[in-house]
């Protein structure tokens, strides 16, 4: 009983051409991006549970904007590794090119509701520096990847 090596080979990506190879890579970069997300989320709550409980010159209003930036880091991390798991890059040009966009923004999210964690509820006004432009790129990320497929979607017709 013979084998081919092509039968046995254990790198599916091995031969992949260019397209492909760019495909694996924004999978693997909203991968990583997500995964280190997940990380953070866990150190940071790490942190508040040791930390925030002994200080008592946290007020209520920044206890909730440590929270909800929490909570955000969470989504924007969950979000990126699903598209790291899911994601199909498609081959028309203009849907790629929102596809990309999209990932490129999603991808910032994370770093940004990262700033905000140890930014925003310290110097606690309305501004919100890193907070809303995180969530801008949260929701415009996701309507791009959405409106990049509707559009493949409308050309295979």
């Amino acid at each position: 009983m013979s084998l081919s090596r092509s039968a046995i080979d254990t790198k599916p990506y091995a031969r992949a051409g260019q397209a492909d190879r760019s495909k694996i890579l924004l999978r693997c970069l909203h991968l990583a991006v997500g995964l280190l997300g997940l990380l953070a989320f866990l150190l940071a709550g790490l942190y508040f549970y040791l930390e925030l409980p002994d200080r008592s010159d946290v007020s209520q209003v920044s206890s909730l904007l440590y929270r909800a930036n929490h909570i955000y880091l969470l989504c924007a991390a969950l979000l990126n590794v699903q598209l790291g798991c899911y994601l199909s890059v498609l081959n028309l040009p203009l849907a790629r090119g929102l596809q990309w966009t999209g990932s490129l923004l999603l991808l910032l999210a994370p770093a940004l509701l990262l700033l905000s964690i140890f930014d925003e509820p310290v110097n606690s006004g309305p501004e919100l520096p890193y907070t809303l432009p995180a969530v801008i790129a949260l929701f415009v990320g996701v309507t791009l990847h959405a409106a990049a497929r509707v559009l493949a979607r409308r050309q295979s017709r």
